[in-house]
C-alpha cells in the first residue's frame, strides 16, 4: 500500500472512530442526537412547561411531613458544619447532625431549632468515616423515619494526606480515593433519591480548593478532590430537571481549630508568613464566612444554581500556580 493510501486509510479510520464515538455518546444519552438531527428541535408544549420545576415563592416548600424545613449536616465537628447548623437553627429548621461538636445540640436548641437529632457513629478520617458503605445512608434513614423528608444537605468528607508524585504511595492514593472520592459517591447516592422523589431540594458537598488548583505536595489529595468536584457536576445534571440542585464548594486556608497548629504556624511566624503569601487576600478565611456562602446554596431561595464548583480560598485559585 502506498504512503498516500496509508494516510487516507488512517484518516478514514480516525473519522470512523470519531463517528462511532459520537454515536456511542448519543446512546449514553447526553444529547448529541439533537446536534446531529436533521429536524428542528420540538418546541416545548404547554404541558411540558407546566411540568417544569417552579421557582420558589414567598413561602418555601418543604419535603418534611412535619411542615418544617429540615436539613442534614454530616459533619458538625469543625470547619463549616457547626456554623451552618447554627444558622439553620436560627431559621427554625429541624436538624439531623452527625460527628457532633461537644455541646452543639443544646446550643442549636437555644438558637431556635425546631428539633435536633444526633446520629452517632460517624466520624471524619476514622474507621467509621463516610467512605464506608451505608455511613451516610444511615443518616438519611434516620431523617426519613423521623421527619418523612428533608430539604437541604451539607456533606463533608475528608482525608488530609499525601505526598508529591515522586514520593506518593499506593496506600495514600487508596485512602484518598476512599475518603475523598468514593465517600462522595456513596453520599450522593444516599441523599439524592429522596429529594428526587419529593420533587426538589439542595445539596452542597465540601471538597477542597486544591481540587481546582493542584497542590503538588498533596498529589493524591488534589486528584481525588478534583474527581469529587466533577462527580458533583455530573450528579447535578442527572437531577436538575427534578428540581434538585447539587453544588460543591472547596475551601483552603480556613482558620478553623487546629489548622495553624497542624502546619506549625501557631509557633513559627515564618510558616504563617509563608502561608499568607499564598493567599491574595493576605489572611486566613473564617469558617463563618464560608458558612454564609453555603447558606445561599441551601436555604431554598436559590433553586437556579446547580452543577458548580465554588472555591472559597481568598483568591488562591486565581493566583499564579505554585
Amino acid at each position: 500500500m502506498s504512503s498516500d493510501s496509508q494516510k487516507q486509510t488512517k484518516g478514514s479510520n480516525r473519522r470512523n472512530f470519531l463517528i462511532g464515538g459520537a454515536a456511542a455518546t448519543t446512546v449514553a444519552g447526553v444529547g448529541i442526537n439533537k446536534a446531529l438531527s436533521q429536524t428542528p428541535e420540538t418546541p416545548p408544549t404547554q404541558e411540558t412547561i407546566a411540568q417544569a420545576p417552579k421557582p420558589p415563592g414567598t413561602k418555601l416548600r418543604t419535603n418534611s411531613k412535619t411542615g418544617i424545613r429540615t436539613a442534614i449536616i454530616t459533619d458538625t465537628q469543625l470547619n463549616i458544619g457547626p456554623y451552618l447548623a447554627q444558622e439553620f437553627a436560627r431559621r427554625n429548621y429541624n436538624l439531623v447532625i452527625a460527628d457532633v461538636k461537644t455541646g452543639l445540640p443544646d446550643e442549636l436548641r437555644r438558637l431556635g431549632a425546631a428539633d435536633v437529632v444526633v446520629v452517632p457513629g460517624l466520624e471524619q478520617e476514622g474507621p467509621n468515616n463516610e467512605g464506608r458503605p451505608g455511613a451516610i445512608q444511615k443518616v438519611v434513614d434516620v431523617t426519613m423515619d423521623k421527619f418523612g423528608g428533608y430539604d437541604s444537605v451539607f456533606i463533608r468528607t475528608a482525608w488530609h494526606g499525601g505526598k508529591n508524585i515522586l514520593e506518593e504511595t499506593p496506600q495514600n492514593m487508596q485512602l484518598s480515593y476512599e475518603q475523598n472520592c468514593l465517600a462522595v459517591m456513596y453520599a450522593l447516592q444516599a441523599v439524592l433519591p429522596p429529594l428526587v422523589s419529593a420533587g426538589g431540594g439542595q445539596v452542597v458537598v465540601q471538597t477542597s480548593a486544591t481540587g481546582e488548583k493542584p497542590h503538588p505536595g498533596l498529589m493524591s489529595y488534589s486528584v481525588m478532590r478534583a474527581a469529587a468536584n466533577m462527580m458533583c457536576r455530573c450528579a447535578a445534571l442527572t437531577v436538575a430537571d427534578k428540581n434538585v440542585c447539587v453544588n460543591a464548594v472547596g475551601t483552603n486556608f480556613m482558620n478553623y481549630p487546629g489548622f495553624k497548629e497542624t502546619l506549625g504556624a501557631d509557633k513559627d511566624p515564618k510558616i504563617l508568613e509563608a502561608l499568607l503569601e499564598e493567599i491574595p487576600m493576605g489572611r486566613l478565611g473564617e469558617t463563618k464566612e464560608a458558612a454564609h456562602f453555603c447558606m445561599a446554596l441551601l436555604d431554598g431561595y436559590n433553586m437556579y444554581t446547580t452543577g458548580n464548583f465554588f472555591p472559597i480560598a481568598g483568591g488562591f485559585n486565581n493566583s499564579g500556580m505554585t
